[in-house]
Order: C-alpha cells, then structure tokens, then sequence
C-alpha cells in the first residue's frame, strides 16, 4: 500500500478529480433534469463536486470556483423549476449552504495564512487583487507621461473628430 502512495502525484489526484468532478456533474444534471434528486443528494452531491473541483482547478480561486458552482446549481434549480412547475427552494438552500460550508475553512486558512506572514498589516494591504499607487514606493504612475506619447496618445484632442 505504501508503494502505491510513493507513486501517486498531485497531478494524478487532480486528473482524477476532474473525471470525479465530471461524473458528479452528470449526475446530478441528470437528477435536475428528472426531478428525482432529493434534499439530501443534492447537499452531497454539492459537497463532493465542490471538493472535487477545487482540487481539479488547483490554480483557480477557491472564492471565483464556488461562485461558478453556485451560479450553475442556481441555474440548474431554475431550470427544473421551469420543467416541473416547481421551485425547491429548501434544496436550493441545502446546495448554497453547502458550498458555503466549503469556503468558510478555506478563508479560514487564508485569515491564518495572513496573520503568520505579518499580522500587524491592514487586511486591504494583504489584498493581490487590488493596486494602489498611493502608500507603495517605486510603484508606476497610472499615466506615465512618456507611456501615453510613445502611443501618439493626446489627451486634449476631441476623440470624436480623431476617426473623421
């Protein structure tokens, strides 16, 4: 058994994750369609296709997957609803919640991961996604003068008469 675990690699675990994922997928597509899933297969099967994906999509955001995930078992819950005639609601929520669950260790993770690196930095500081110039030396004007006239770019020309 040990020599089996020597062998298996992270991209082994995700090419399987990502056929796991899929199947899942399938499966509870299958079960929207035929209105045959049930509260709880549905919070399972939310579980284990958000468990899956994440560890499909390594390099992928947590937060951006779950949205996606959450956007498409939305659409999926209206879809069977314009089918059937009928809203879920309680199992709309049970898959929400669900993928809510999942998040909230992984932000956790993060929280911790932040408060190790420099814990007296303000959390807006800690965010990549955002740039800033004010507070950050050496950091590029978001006009550079000499940028703008190496494109021929002229701020006082009316843009309207610039095509004609």
């Amino acid at each position: 058994m040990d020599a089996l675990f020597a062998r298996i690699t992270p991209g082994h675990v995700a090419r399987f994750a990502k056929f796991g994922a899929l199947l899942i997928a399938f499966g509870l597509t299958t079960g929207y369609v035929t209105d045959r899933l049930t509260l709880e297969m549905a919070g399972v099967g939310a579980l284990f296709l958000a468990v899956l994906t994440l560890l499909a999509l390594p390099s992928q955001r947590s937060s951006e997957l779950l949205g996606a995930l959450a956007i498409w078992l939305t659409y999926a819950e209206f879809m069977s609803a314009i089918q059937s005639g009928h809203f879920d609601l309680w199992r709309w929520a049970v898959v929400l919640a669900t993928l809510s669950l999942v998040i909230v260790p992984i932000k956790v993770q993060h929280l911790r991961q932040l408060a190790r690196s420099n814990p007296y930095l303000p959390l807006g500081e800690h965010d990549r996604r955002t740039w800033s110039v004010a507070g950050r030396a050496g950091a590029p004007a978001p006009y550079a003068p000499a940028t703008l006239a190496a494109i021929g770019f002229d701020p006082d020309a009316d843009l309207a008469t610039a095509g004609a």
